[in-house]
């Protein structure tokens, strides 16, 4: 209510930079995930403890599920990891 009054309509619209960030992201961490994967391609829990020691962050299996599944249906639709640059206006 007080953005309202403040600001009207325009304050009630969504700003940028809410919610979470993301911890793998497309343009910094795609490769290494993608060796890792493909290295430990049957045990995730493996690639999962390879990429925490170097990235040097800290997530779930989960997380590094959803960031593959999420690169693996804008590749598919890209045709290539090669166009990985292009993955950001599917992944945002």
């Amino acid at each position: 209510m007080k953005r309202f009054e403040a600001e009207g309509i325009e304050g009630l619209k969504t700003r940028p930079g809410r919610g979470g960030k993301a911890i793998l992201r497309v343009e910094i961490d795609l490769e290494q995930v993608r060796l890792a994967v493909r290295k430990h391609r049957q045990r995730l829990s493996v690639a999962k403890a390879e990429l925490e020691q170097s990235l040097g962050k800290q997530f779930s299996e989960k997380t590094l599920s959803r960031f593959i599944k999420k690169t693996l249906a804008a590749t598919n639709e890209l045709g290539s990891w090669e166009n990985a640059s292009q993955l950001r206006k599917f992944t945002s």
